[in-house]
């Protein structure tokens, strides 16, 4: 393993939220923007969430999706974060139990939560990741070539 590699993990391990951008499944010009809790099992992430929702609607058009995950940092130049670009793609139900597993580790109370019909564990597998950590100059970005 490298080091980005490394500091890539341990920061998608660290962190619970990310917001995910979307192609709006009936407006390809229009972008779509969720928050997800996700985990994640080396760089894939994955999060649960409704087949309902628009995100699952938008990835079953199309499955690119662009995610940021940071710090809320007043100070610029101490600001961290990954940009990702990735495909999503749904989490066959064979595979579900060691992701729950890791799930309900990180967020405790989704084992409370009632198993739906309507649930979909998605899985983003990145293709490209950005790193930027200004406490090295503003604006600096490493690249994770996948």
């Amino acid at each position: 393993m490298n080091d980005l590699r490394d500091y890539v993990v341990q920061y998608l391990k660290n962190h619970q939220y990310a917001n995910m951008a979307t192609i709006h499944a009936t407006d390809p010009m229009q972008p779509h923007v969720s928050t997800v809790a996700y985990v994640n099992d080396g760089l894939n992430l994955y999060f649960v969430t409704s087949s309902k929702t628009h995100k699952v609607v938008n990835i079953e058009k199309n499955n690119k999706v662009a995610l940021t995950i940071d710090e809320d940092e007043p100070d610029w130049m101490k600001l961290t974060g990954l940009q990702i670009e990735g495909k999503a793609s749904r989490v066959k139900a064979e595979d579900i139990m060691p992701i729950f597993e890791i799930y309900a580790e990180k967020f405790p109370i989704a084992k409370s939560f009632p198993v739906s019909p309507d649930d979909r564990f998605i899985r983003i597998t990145p293709v490209k990741i950005c790193i930027l950590d200004y406490r090295k100059g503003f604006a600096h970005r490493d690249y994770l070539e996948l």
